[in-house]
């Protein structure tokens, strides 16, 4: 099986362990982009496929179908993606986690990924 992991997918698991391990609501590209990577990785050695969706068109289309959910942020010099106001962990988690293969899931929680966020399992 190959497990196709979009932009709305990383960043709505990132942000429910960022928000539930840390008061950040916030994660930048370069987060995503490592904890994708490690997310494949962890996959990858349980003989399962994956394969990252992050392209700026990907992106695009996340803003405009999920804009009641995300919002892009630059906080510093770090451009990212933002929970907006009024939305929770359970709004994302019902929303981006009910469907989600069992491993795929494991994987979004996974210590080796979290730490691609800084934060711990």
């Amino acid at each position: 099986m190959c497990f196709y992991i979009g932009i709305e997918d990383l960043a709505a698991n990132a942000l429910i362990e960022i928000l539930t391990k840390s008061n950040k609501n916030f994660v930048t590209y370069r987060e995503l982009e490592g904890y994708g990577n490690e997310v494949v990785s962890i996959l990858n050695s349980k003989d399962e496929k994956a394969i990252l969706i992050l392209s700026r068109e990907s992106t695009n289309d996340m803003f405009r179908n999920y804009s009641h959910i995300f919002e892009e942020q630059i906080f510093g010099d770090d451009l990212g993606i933002k929970l907006k106001e009024g939305k929770t962990v359970d709004d994302l988690i019902e929303e981006f986690r009910g469907y989600l293969a069992w491993d795929v899931l494991l994987a979004f929680v996974d210590e080796k990924s979290l730490a691609k966020l800084g934060v711990a399992a």
